[in-house]
């Protein structure tokens, strides 16, 4: 193996590792998704429940402050489930750039694995090529001194 295989193992072996720590982080953004979804349903469910409570009170008769107790728990659980989409949406933005960077690491690795291939076989191509020459001089020369032998 040459240098300049060599050398380009360790690339591939580095840029290994670095598709491996991407799909490490495209595996955290998954679990990060998968959390924020659990709490992004929660809060909805928080807010129907808020909204139908509210709907309740106002088809009886209640007191001002039951009312606003109830509209001041609707607004905090909308502007929870509020915080709740954009964090869902903030950890799919994580999804779609994490895999964005195993597809451009797994890229990088198949390109280096094409070249090294390609310097194998032009390796194994001059090889053959020398191992040709040596087999083609030693036939001439093993002519050249059966001809000798057949003049003397």
């Amino acid at each position: 193996m040459t240098l300049r295989r060599k050398k380009m193992k360790k690339v591939l072996e580095i840029r290994e590792r670095t598709l491996q720590d991407r799909a490490s982080v495209l595996s955290q953004a998954h679990e990060g998704r998968a959390a924020a979804q659990e709490q992004a349903s929660s809060a909805v469910t928080h807010l129907q429940q808020a909204a139908e409570y509210r709907q309740q009170l106002a088809n009886g008769a209640i007191d001002v402050a039951s009312w606003i107790d109830a509209e001041q728990w609707l607004i905090q659980k909308s502007r929870q489930n509020t915080v709740a989409q954009t964090r869902l949406q903030g950890a799919e933005d994580l999804v779609v750039q994490a895999f964005g960077g195993v597809i451009e690491a797994r890229s990088n690795v198949k390109r280096i694995e094409l070249l090294d291939r390609r310097l194998a076989d032009q390796e194994t191509r001059q090889q053959d090529r020398l191992d040709q020459k040596a087999s083609d001089e030693h036939a001439q020369r093993k002519f050249t001194m059966l001809r000798r032998t057949e003049s003397e």
